[in-house]
Formats: structure tokens, C-alpha cells, sequence
């Protein structure tokens, strides 16, 4: 009886062949699962750094936004409070430009009485030169000198009232020789204004 082929003993040759081809597929099964495993830890590690790589853009971008709204927040604050200090001082202006109309409307004999007590207020030790604006001077009591040159004598200064008007709307100038003291209301009044807006900015700011 004739056996198939398939049916033979193998030779030695085929046998060594047959181990050879076994262990090279063995070898090639190792090996691609030892590539599939890299692979599968190299796409791991990928998507682990992706990850930490989002999270730090994310985090960035959330820092970033975070300063753009504090920036903004800060110049909506410093708007708000140059506004605030821009009607306060309106406010002061409209007040002090109201209070020397107000002075300046008073009867002649409280008028004058505050000019005196002003340049009295302001009066340096010494001889001075007393001028008055055009329009008071057209309107001055009789014994206004008198009485100027009295209030000034207890502050040490010796006063002779000038004839000739000043540039001035109101008040009084003193002039101790190269020193000119102004008395005007409107110099009051405006040192006043600096005065009040510098506190008012000091609040606000």
C-alpha cells in the first residue's frame, strides 16, 4: 500500500526546515506584539503629553484672560473716578464762581469792610502802595482810607491808598516795593478752588 505524501515520515531536512519556519513565526508573533505593545506605549505617552500640553495652553490662555479682564476692570475704574473728579470739581467752580458774584453784589459798607479785613489779613511789616479796580475806586467810601491805613498800622505796615485804578476786577493790591500781595477776591477765591481740588483728587484717588 502506497502511503500520500502527507502521510510520509519527514526527513531530517524537513524537519529542520519545519523547526526553522516554527520558530521564525513564533519569533515574528513575538516581535510584532512587542511592536504593537511599543506602539501602544508611544501612543499613550503621545496623548499623555497632548494632554499636559492642552492642559498648560489652557491654563495659559485662562491666566491671559484673566489679566485682560483685570486690566480692563482697572480702566474702567480709573474712568469711572476721572469722571467722578471731573463733575466734583465742575461742582467746586460752579460753587466758588457763585460766591464771588456773591461778594462782589454785597452792600458797599460790608463790601469794603471785606477788602479791609483781607489786605489786613495779608499785610507785610513796612510801607505799602494800596490799589484799588477801576470800579471801586469810583464807588469808595469817604473815610475807606482812613480806615484802611488804621487796620494796616496794627500789622505794622504804613499804607497810602493810590489814585490810580489797578487791573483788578475786585478786592485790593499791596505793593511793599518789588512785592506785589494780591488781596483780589479772585485770588482768594481761585487759591481756594486749587486748594479743594487737590483734596477732592486726594479722596477719589
Amino acid at each position: 500500500m502506497i502511503k500520500r505524501e502527507d502521510e510520509l515520515p519527514m526527513t531530517g531536512l524537513e524537519k529542520i526546515i519545519s523547526k526553522i519556519n516554527s520558530d521564525g513565526k513564533a519569533r515574528c508573533d513575538s516581535a510584532e506584539a512587542a511592536a504593537a505593545a511599543e506602539c501602544d506605549k508611544i501612543i499613550a505617552a503621545a496623548r499623555e503629553d497632548g494632554q499636559k500640553n492642552a492642559d498648560a495652553i489652557i491654563a495659559a490662555a485662562e491666566k491671559e484672560s484673566e489679566q485682560i479682564i483685570a486690566v480692563a476692570k482697572s480702566g474702567i475704574a480709573q474712568q469711572e473716578r476721572q469722571t467722578l473728579l471731573a463733575a466734583k470739581v465742575e461742582a467746586v467752580n460752579e460753587t466758588l464762581n457763585k460766591l464771588l458774584a456773591a461778594v462782589k453784589a454785597l452792600p458797599e459798607d460790608q463790601y469794603f469792610a471785606s477788602v479791609i479785613k483781607l489786605a489786613s489779613e495779608s499785610a507785610m511789616k513796612g510801607e505799602c502802595t494800596a490799589y484799588l479796580g477801576s470800579a471801586d475806586l469810583a464807588r469808595l467810601p469817604a473815610d475807606f482810607e482812613a480806615r484802611l491805613c488804621s487796620a494796616l498800622s496794627a500789622k505794622g505796615s504804613t499804607c497810602t491808598l493810590s489814585k490810580e485804578a489797578a487791573r483788578i476786577e475786585s478786592g485790593i493790591m499791596l505793593v511793599y516795593g518789588d512785592i506785589e500781595v494780591n488781596c483780589t477776591f479772585e485770588a482768594v477765591i481761585e487759591s481756594s478752588a486749587e486748594e479743594l481740588k487737590a483734596q477732592i483728587g486726594e479722596m477719589i484717588f
